[in-house]
Formats: structure tokens, sequence, C-alpha cells
């Protein structure tokens, strides 16, 4: 099987715990065939220009693991945009400033600022706030700028935590809404195996929208870890190209200057090269 974690974090990010040079470390222990350092760059209301993130840092560390690594490993540029629907501007210059490999794009925040994982969550709630997330994720996919959506259920994450099931296949006229648009752009989803050492015990999403995204004629999906320590990348991720199968599909995807490549779902042996291209 041909195995890849597009979803790291490094201390590039404010709440990553290790190097890019420690990342890689684990993730060639791990048996990994690629790995996407997509650190967040993470716009909020006062905070919007996120002088956190440090590209020209990032880019230098990337360049530095890639020269003791590139033999072990394929190391890819990426980035995780936070909301970049409600932030356009700052978002849509980083993106112009710097070449990525992968860009991830996800909905942390909704346009009031108040944080998904900010909420306490019940049964009374739950509906309100999944129809909120499916409006941020409706703008984040109208946006259209990135290469993947990042863990698309993420609501699940928070939840969980409360022992409450918020299943956004519930609202499926909504959902399909959106995956629909992801696949009329040639856009992708990711697999975010965070949740299987969390407390929603599942991918996000799971096997139930994955194979609604398949049926719906989505081809394009990464799988990642959501490694915010080198302790965590690849964990998961075996779980997740299986569950990806089991839902049809035959190719996971990859990324190269921003354009996706196919490589075959095997078992039996690592894929060493690109199977099938997108123009």
């Amino acid at each position: 099987m041909y195995l890849i974690d597009y979803h790291t974090h490094s201390d590039n990010s404010s709440d990553g715990k290790n190097k890019i040079y420690d990342m890689c470390v684990k993730a060639i222990d791990s048996g990994l065939k690629e790995i996407a350092v997509t650190d967040h760059f993470e716009p909020s209301l006062g905070n919007e220009k996120y002088p956190f993130y440090d590209a020209d840092r990032y880019f230098e560390e990337i360049s530095s693991a890639e020269s003791v690594f590139a033999k072990d490993i394929k190391l890819k540029r990426g980035v995780e945009l936070g909301q970049p629907h409600i932030y356009p501007e700052y978002s849509e210059k980083l993106l112009e400033a710097h070449k990525y490999d992968y860009v991830l794009a996800s909905a942390h925040k909704m346009s009031d600022n108040l944080d998904f994982g900010e909420i306490t969550y019940n049964e009374h709630n739950t509906p309100y706030y999944c129809i909120r997330y499916l409006e941020e994720l409706k703008a984040l996919v109208s946006w259209n700028k990135f290469d993947c959506v990042g863990h698309l259920d993420l609501i699940k994450r928070y939840t969980s935590i409360y022992k409450i099931k918020a299943n956004l296949i519930d609202y499926r006229d909504r959902l399909e809404e959106i995956l629909r648009k992801i696949i009329q752009n040639g856009k992708g989803i990711e697999v975010n195996t965070s949740g299987l050492r969390q407390f929603a015990k599942a991918c996000l999403p799971d096997l139930d929208i994955v194979s609604l995204y398949r049926q719906l004629g989505g081809e394009i999906i990464t799988v990642g870890s959501d490694a915010h320590t080198a302790e965590d990348v690849g964990k998961g991720i075996r779980e997740g190209i299986e569950m990806i199968e089991q839902a049809g599909f035959d190719y996971i995807t990859v990324y190269v200057n921003r354009q996706p490549s196919m490589i075959k779902i095997s078992r039996k042996a690592s894929i060493g090269g690109y199977n099938k291209q997108y123009a």
C-alpha cells in the first residue's frame, strides 16, 4: 500500500510541537512514501494578517529537510488555510507569493469569529451548528482557490467530546450541494484520521460521507493524520486508505505544484509512480 500523510503540522504552526526534520524522521520510520507539511495560516477577526506564520522560514526548513531526506521520502510544500473565504485578501496574497504543492482549506471559525471548537454542544444546539458549519463549507467551496477541503465534517470532532452525535449526512441536500460543487470545480476532499485517536473514534469524514462523495462522482481524495507532533505522523493512515478503498475508490491523490495525480491503492505492493494524470 502506498502510504501518504497529507495533513501535518510542524512548529511553524502555533500549535505544532516539532521541527520539520523530526516529522520527516517519523514519516520514514512509519513507512510513508510522501508527507505534506501543511502548517496553519489561520486569519481571524483582528488578526487578519496572521503574522505568526512565517512562510520564508517554512520554505527554508522544507528545503533543508529535503536536502537530507530526498532519497527516502517525497516532501511536499503545503499549507492549511483556515476560513480563507472569510479573509480572501490575505489568503490569496500568500498563495500568489509562494509556490506550494498542495493547499488544504478548512472551516474552523464562523464569520462572526466563533470557533467551532469553542462551543458547548448539546442535543438542542447541535442541529443549529451543523447547519452553520455547512453554510461555512458552502462559502469555502465557492471560494475555490484550494486543492482539497480539510476534515469535511470537523464538527463531529467537537460534538463527540460531549457524547453528542453530529451526522452531516442527516442534512443530505445541503451536503450533496457542497460535494457536487467540489466535484464540479475539480477539487477534492481529505480523509482526516485524527478522529480515530480522539473522542469521535472515526475518520473525518467517515465511510458514509466518503461513499456519498464517490457515488456523486468524486475522484480526488487525500488522507492525512492532522499530526501536530512528530509522534502522530502517519497514525491511522493505513486505516484511512482502507476506508477510502471500501467506499469504492481505486486511487488516492497526491500533488506536485498544485497538480493532482492518482496513485493506485494496492495492498500487495507500493506503487512507485503516478498512474493517472489530471490536466
